[in-house]
Order: C-alpha cells, then structure tokens, then sequence
C-alpha cells in the first residue's frame, strides 16, 4: 500500500491555468476503458454514443459486444439505425452488411460484388465489466483495468440503474464531485450533511493498483430519506462511513453505510463525450428495503439536480492538471488532490499502476 498525504497549506493561490496540459490529459484518456452502454441493452439492436468526438455504434453479434465507427462506407448513414443480422451489422439505408472485423461482407443491390469491394470500418476492442460495455480509442492495449460491481453477483443486494445522462463538464469534475466531502453539507443539506456541522475529519486516502481506496468519516446525515430508512434510534440524524474505490480515472464504487448491517453502494462510470461534455451511467446496489424503487429513485434525482447546476458552473471546465490553478484545503480535499495529481501524471504519459496493499 503507497500512503499519499496532500503537502498542501491550509489553501494555495491561483494562477494560469496551463490550456496546453488540459490538450494533453484529455489525449492521454484515451488511452484507458470509457463506458458505452449498459451491458443489457445490447440485446436486439446497436446502440448510438459519442466518445471523444467521435460517433459509435455499439452492437451485440454472436453475443459478444462490438463498437465500430458509426458511418456505412456507401453513403455515410449510422449503422446504429440499422440492424444485427445474425453475425452481422446491417446498415438501414441500402442494407450493406458488416462483419464484426468491420468488413463489408453483403452488398443487396449487388451481389456480385460480395468479397471484391474492399470496404472497413475501424473496430475499436470492447469489454464487459461492472454491468457495462467497455471500449478503448488509444492505440495500445489499456494499462488499467475496467471499473467492477461485485454487487451484481449478489442476490442479497437489489440493482437499480438509471439512463445515461450527460453533464456540460469534464471527466474530472464530473468523477471527483463524488468524492469532493466538503460539498456534502452545502448541496446537500439536509440529506447528506449539515452546513452548521461541516467540519470534515481527517481521513484515509492512498493508491493501491489502478484504484484510489479512500476511507472516511464520520459524515452526519439525516434519517429521513430511504438511504437511511433502517437506522432506529439515532433521532433525526446518523453518523455515515464511506469506503471508496475510485477506478482511475472514471469510475467509482462507493459503499456508504446505512445501518448497522445495512449497505448503500453507489456505482457510477463517466466518459468524455467531447472535452467538456460528459456522459454518466449509475447503478445504485442496497442490501435493504427492497420495496422502496421509487423512494430512492426520488432521492437520487433530487441529489443530482442539486449537484448539476453547481458542477457545471465550474470554471474553468475541465480539471486544471497544474493543482495551484484553484485552491485546496488542507487534509478535506486529500481525495481529490490525490485523484488531480494521478491525472497530471497521466497528462505526462505516465500511465502505471500504483504498488498493491
């Protein structure tokens, strides 16, 4: 296990925000797994998304996932408007079929000229893990592994998930508002913390493999929500732990206690639609109350509309890769400044693992 502290003053200064390392942190992720759709919807028909400004079609052929280029060779239309026919993705327009190599293999108007007309599509490689499909722009094979979910293997805890969204804000902003602890009081007052008892106490952070392991509390919340529905006898308000994985550099698992047996585990992975628009996939994991969807799908909409407007008000957008860019409090933002400064090394193409416990 490497132990990170922060060599922080109680808070830095600003200064120019350096344009030329955000280019080079934004080029460098594409060399990590980005999610592209949740695993279940690939069953009858591609799907459509946008990674790094380019377009995709995300398609399930002989069971397995596949991601192409997102444009037919004959007259540029999306394949992801077309159809899987059998082993084969077949474009809407003029039904020109396509391999999972991303060959044409089928021309309908012209049969004959089936295997003469050389026409590719890039493919890009495609995973599974954590309940989602996985792809890979870069041109080597992924240092860090996907995000996971232990919890979908589970029968004791109920997945819910909710439909992608996008933010206007980068990886980075988007991925550490999760782990941004002093926030909690503030956006979420009320639920998930209390803006007259905001002091955050020293906490654990450290690198362990492709992760970030963070381990914090106390954190006062309130009992009158579905989270923390099950604790009795703590009055109005409870005393939460949180026990982090952050997978570098866009994902995290959360499990935040709700009770004495009781567990909230939060999933969320986020990739990079353009530099400052960023697509979210959630599933959220609990251990109790499994009749209370609708509770808690009501909760964790409030939470989000509470965090968007805040978040992407952010300025500038995406994460300065230089941490005297904005300020830091000293020992609150220890996760975050942690997670800032593995992305300024991957901005300098140092994409290793860290030691493991």
């Amino acid at each position: 296990m490497v132990q990170i502290t922060a060599e922080l003053d109680e808070t830095q200064g600003n200064t120019q925000l350096d344009v030329a390392g955000e280019t080079k942190l934004y080029e460098q992720l594409r060399n990590f797994w980005h999610p592209v759709a949740f695993s279940e919807d690939l069953e009858d028909e591609p799907h459509q998304v946008t990674l790094f400004e380019t377009r995709l079609a995300v398609a399930r052929l002989d069971g397995k996932p596949y991601v192409f280029d997102d444009i037919c060779r004959h007259r540029g239309s999306a394949l992801s408007l077309g159809r899987i026919d059998g082993c084969y993705l077949r474009c809407a327009y003029h039904g020109w079929a396509y391999d999972k190599e991303g060959t044409v293999v089928d021309i309908p108007a012209r049969p004959e000229l089936n295997g003469k007309l050389k026409a590719q599509l890039p493919v890009y490689p495609a995973v599974e893990s954590g309940g989602l499909v996985w792809t890979c722009m870069g041109d080597e094979p992924p240092v860090f592994p996907p995000a996971v979910l232990p919890e979908l293997d589970d029968p004791s805890f109920r997945i819910m998930r909710w439909e992608p969204y996008e933010w206007d804000c980068s990886v980075g902003r988007r991925l550490e508002n999760y782990f941004d602890f002093s926030h909690f009081a503030h956006v979420h007052h009320g639920i998930l913390g209390d803006r007259d008892n905001a002091v955050i106490a020293d906490y654990e952070a450290y690198r362990d493999g492709g992760e970030i392991k963070i381990n914090a509390g106390p954190f006062l919340e309130y009992t009158d929500n579905p989270k923390n529905s099950m604790v009795a006898g703590e009055g109005e308000t409870y005393d939460a732990w949180k026990r982090y994985r952050v997978f570098m550099p866009n994902a995290m698992w959360l499990d935040s206690s709700a009770g004495p047996n009781e567990s909230y585990i939060l999933f969320v992975a986020v990739a990079p639609v353009n530099r400052k628009r960023t697509r979210c996939y959630t599933f959220v994991a609990r251990n109790f109350a499994y009749d209370m969807d609708e509770e808690f799908d009501r909760m964790q909409r409030v939470i989000l509309a509470q965090d968007k407007p805040v978040v992407e008000s952010q300025r500038p957008e995406e994460l300065p890769v230089e941490l005297t860019a904005e300020m830091h409090v000293k020992a609150a933002d220890l996760g975050t400044v942690i997670y800032r400064r593995w992305l300024m090394e991957f901005a300098d193409g140092k994409i290793e693992l860290a030691p493991t416990a």
